[in-house]
């Protein structure tokens, strides 16, 4: 009766710890689960500074990858929009506004509205300003 006991008392004991104790150990998120919260942050119309606000606990190095990641994004976009075609073709200031409107979507779709190195980039691809963003 006692080895009975004793055995059950051992399983249970053993169940016990195994619901109590987690199955793996707390882990920082990779830069592609922070890209996608980034992305569903700005989506929702978080600003670039609120986004980093909300995320200045990660590390760091993650942050930096992420925002590596939104600028080849946004210039892979704009790529696409064909802005470099549509600022040759663009006639009068209306054309180039809608050019300049399109591309600070792209970039408040990602959240980096106040990223001076992508506007830097789009600067010298595309030869656009964009002082007022």
């Amino acid at each position: 009766m006692i080895s009975r006991l004793a055995k059950w008392l051992v399983l249970a004991l053993l169940g016990l710890l195994l619901v109590a104790t987690p199955i793996s150990l707390a882990q920082a998120p990779s830069a592609v689960s922070v890209f996608s919260i980034w992305v569903r942050l700005s989506l929702r119309g978080f600003s670039q500074e609120e986004i980093e606000s909300l995320l200045r606990n990660m590390d760091s190095k993650t942050v930096q990858a992420v925002k590596v990641r939104l600028r080849r994004a946004v210039m892979a976009n704009l790529q696409l929009k064909k802005i470099g075609e549509q600022v040759q073709k663009s006639r009068d200031k209306d054309d180039l506004n809608n050019v300049i409107s399109s591309i600070e979507t792209e970039i408040r779709f990602a959240g980096m509205q106040s990223d001076k190195l992508l506007k830097l980039r789009i600067k010298n691809r595309y030869g656009i300003r964009l002082d007022k963003f």
